[in-house]
């Protein structure tokens, strides 16, 4: 493979058909869906943002109907051979009660998001692969994963050193990292980075209004005066657990907030509403992914910190539910061609 000097890059990986078991444990070897090779220069601090998406396909028939996926994504450095698990996820549908079910075929879309911050001198030769674990079924016909996908976007990673050297303008050409949107070649725009968040675990409420304070899932800044035209794509990633009784039914709604590090100036970007119903007792497990584009005025010289919070809870009567495995991630890039087209909102 040849090595890659030039940042940012994007990798396409390979992915593999295969028959999926009713039954799968830790005992058995696992299930490569998937995997990417990446070369990445061993001088710098570096980001890699791995995504892996799917479609599961499954058809519910017969009494207590279950499904449960757990996956992993391992990190494999080809110089030492060692491997690290970098994440675990679990996609869960079941019945809570006894109860048939007729045929019901369901097509569950996935993406699975890992952002990985490598240190100079740690990195090299490294292939991500993402595999399959354990798998338990009830009640289950025609279990498939298709339209699979992986691929690692490799970028600096923004630190204070970073940023210093990014203010003295760029190095090189430039190779964009989305495929949504187009940047020349060489441009005098400053370079594309890579911003990674962080994410807190609060006590969720079981009940929420718009009139309370909001809980804060997770954050992320970025430094983007550097780039011309700045433009942030920024993604929320996690797993919500619902487990549904009596009226069966869970709504949850999310919201995205742009401010100063400080916490003044905040704008309100975008809100998801995220409702679960269903007619008889349900646990479920699966993912949710929140994406925004923020493009800023040309001449934005100052922090930025984007805040993605829970705004308002209402669960049915001894239903519950958990946010886990959250992800926040900016990539921030050119977007020369592109207008500000988004309405805000001010809060105070």
């Amino acid at each position: 493979m040849a090595k890659l000097k030039s940042l940012p890059f994007v990798k396409c990986g390979k992915v593999f058909d295969t028959n999926l078991p009713d039954s799968l444990d830790m005992s058995m070897p696992p299930i490569v869906l998937g995997e990417v090779k990446v070369e990445v220069p061993d001088q710098r601090n570096v980001s890699v943002l791995v995504k892996f998406s799917e479609f599961i396909e499954f058809a519910l028939l017969g009494l207590n109907p279950k499904l449960s996926i757990v996956y992993r994504l391992v990190r494999v450095n080809q110089r030492s051979n060692d491997a690290q698990i970098l994440q675990e996820w679990e996609f869960l549908f079941e019945s809570a009660r006894v109860n048939e079910v007729g045929n019901l075929t369901t097509n569950q879309p996935t993406v699975l998001t890992v952002c990985d911050c490598l240190e100079a001198g740690s990195s090299g030769p490294i292939t991500y692969r993402l595999e399959i674990t354990q798998i338990d079924t009830n009640s289950l016909n025609n279990l498939e994963i298709v339209n699979k996908s992986i691929t690692a976007t490799v970028l600096d990673e923004q630190t204070e050193d970073n940023h210093h050297r990014m203010r003295r303008g760029p190095r090189g050409p430039l190779l964009f990292l989305d495929r949504n949107f187009s940047l020349p070649k060489k441009t005098a725009s400053g370079e594309p980075f890579i911003a990674c968040g962080k994410s807190f675990n609060p006590v969720l409420p079981l009940r929420l209004t718009a009139n309370e304070p909001p809980v804060v899932l997770t954050q992320v800044s970025v430094r983007p005066e550097a780039v011309k035209n700045p433009c942030v794509l920024v993604n929320f990633s996690g797993f919500l657990t619902s487990i549904l009784r009596n009226a069966d039914f869970s709504n949850l709604t999310f919201r995205l907030v742009k401010s100063r590090t400080d916490g003044s100036g905040r704008t309100v970007l975008q809100t998801w509403p995220f409702l679960r119903e269903f007619v008889s007792d349900t646990n479920i497990k699966e993912p949710i992914v929140f994406n925004f584009c923020d493009c800023l005025d040309d001449k934005a010289d100052a922090a930025i910190l984007y805040t993605f919070e829970l705004i308002e809870v209402a669960l049915s009567r001894q239903s519950s539910y958990n946010i886990t495995q959250k992800s926040m991630i900016a990539q921030v890039y050119s977007g020369i061609d592109q207008q500000k087209k988004t309405n805000r909102k001010e809060t105070k």
